[in-house]
């Protein structure tokens, strides 16, 4: 090749990777607005396994944990675009898989709920996945899971008069009254003092199932009781009231504990077995969203929102104001850290933080602190079904805060 040639490749690739820099820097330059959109979200729920192409589909059967960590936030990120854009194209996705799931339960499939048990129940156990097929068990927090974006969407169609789902709700609010009752059992609840309280686990598989017969881990007892506290609306029954209120008052007054820093709460993951096992932004999100439900959904006040507030203000503790910022694993440090902030590559639980954009609504800069996460997610490689409802979520508390 002579130079001539040479200098002209040489130059037209030094032209070629101009023009790809101005086109990333002028992307780069784009605020949140302009990047986290419905076009966007519509993008990518066509790509997520939980799309209504993809499912359902006849023959295909999934467990309850699948629903539970997979469906359901495809399913809540559907709800959160119907708050965001009144378009009733999202809640007509979700009738046609809500049908299907509730045609999966042990009880229409003849599954063993809990091994051995002979109970064939109205709920989805998880095919013995948590303890490596040894034992089949019906997890509250599955149930609760997969039942808020049910019970949210019948909130939606009584609240707006969607008169063409209205049978269809009333349908999916009895089948979700029967696998919420599985767990509302005698034997797993304790009154801890007169205004306190705590779920405990299903009895069978003790000392095979990790929560069996023991007290409740709060991430997974809040997910069951968003659920709970949604149907008690619904219904105008008060069916899990008391034991949804003495719940709120043993987590506020027995498990909470305060960072004066940063006027923020934080608490262990499961309190009974590590008291300093301070819990991961992605469960304590879990924990934050079945509280904030309870609050601001199911009408529940044992919390201000003054101390609503101090939930929120965990936002600003565990993401950094570097640029790009990096972010806390834990919601309080550990001892055993050698450093509080981490980069995306060093935390797993990075872009967990924007699941907490719900609590934008008690201020509004929140959206603005996460603006650089939101950068970060838009330019990821691969899409999860998390970060599809991080994005509704953004839409959704944005258009709260708007008006």
């Amino acid at each position: 090749m002579n130079k001539k040639k040479l200098l002209i490749i040489l130059l037209l690739f030094l032209l070629l990777s101009s023009s790809v820099t101005i086109l990333n820097k002028k992307d780069l330059n784009k605020g949140q607005d302009e990047l986290i959109t419905q076009e966007l979200y519509d993008k990518w729920y066509t790509q997520s396994d939980w799309s209504i192409n993809i499912f359902p589909q006849p023959g295909k059967q999934f467990k309850g944990h699948e629903y539970a960590w997979g469906w359901s936030y495809v399913a809540n990120s559907l709800i959160e675009m119907y708050k965001a854009t009144e378009d009733e194209k999202y809640l007509g996705l979700l009738v046609p898989q809500i049908e299907y799931i509730f045609s999966q339960t042990d009880e229409k499939l003849k599954v063993e709920s809990f091994t051995n048990s002979g109970l064939y129940l109205p709920a989805w156990s998880d095919g013995g996945y948590y303890t490596n097929g040894k034992f089949n068990y019906i997890y509250p927090v599955h149930t609760g899971m997969i039942i808020i974006p049910v019970l949210r969407f019948v909130d939606l169609v009584n609240e707006n008069d969607i008169t063409k789902y209205k049978e269809i709700a009333n349908q999916f609010l009895q089948e979700s009254g029967r696998a919420l009752a599985i767990h509302n059992q005698p034997n797993m609840w304790r009154d801890i003092s007169h205004d306190e309280g705590f779920y405990y686990g299903h009895p069978y598989g003790e000392g095979i199932v990790s929560e069996a017969n023991k007290i409740g881990v709060p991430n997974r007892i809040f997910a069951y009781l968003a659920a709970c506290g949604l149907y008690d609306k619904l219904t105008g029954k008060e069916l899990f009231t008391k034991q949804i209120e003495k719940s709120l008052q043993y987590f506020k007054n027995s498990l909470i504990k305060y960072d004066k820093d940063h006027d923020a709460f934080y608490w262990s993951y499961w309190d009974d077995l590590n008291a300093q096992n301070w819990e991961d932004i992605s469960h304590a999100e879990l924990t934050t969203y079945g509280i904030f439900l309870l609050h601001k959904e199911a009408g529940f006040k044992v919390y201000s929102d003054k101390e609503m507030k101090k939930f929120k203000n965990i936002i600003y503790k565990v993401v950094s104001n570097e640029d790009p910022p990096k972010i806390r694993k834990y919601i309080h440090a550990r001892s055993s850290e050698q450093t509080s902030y981490y980069t995306p590559k060093e935390n797993e639980y990075y872009f967990s933080t924007l699941r907490w954009a719900f609590l934008g609504v008690y201020d509004e800069r929140v959206l603005g602190h996460l603006k650089d996460v939101y950068s970060g997610l838009y330019y990821k490689n691969k899409v999860t079904n998390t970060d599809l409802y991080s994005i509704a979520l953004y839409l959704s508390t944005k258009e709260q805060i708007n008006n």
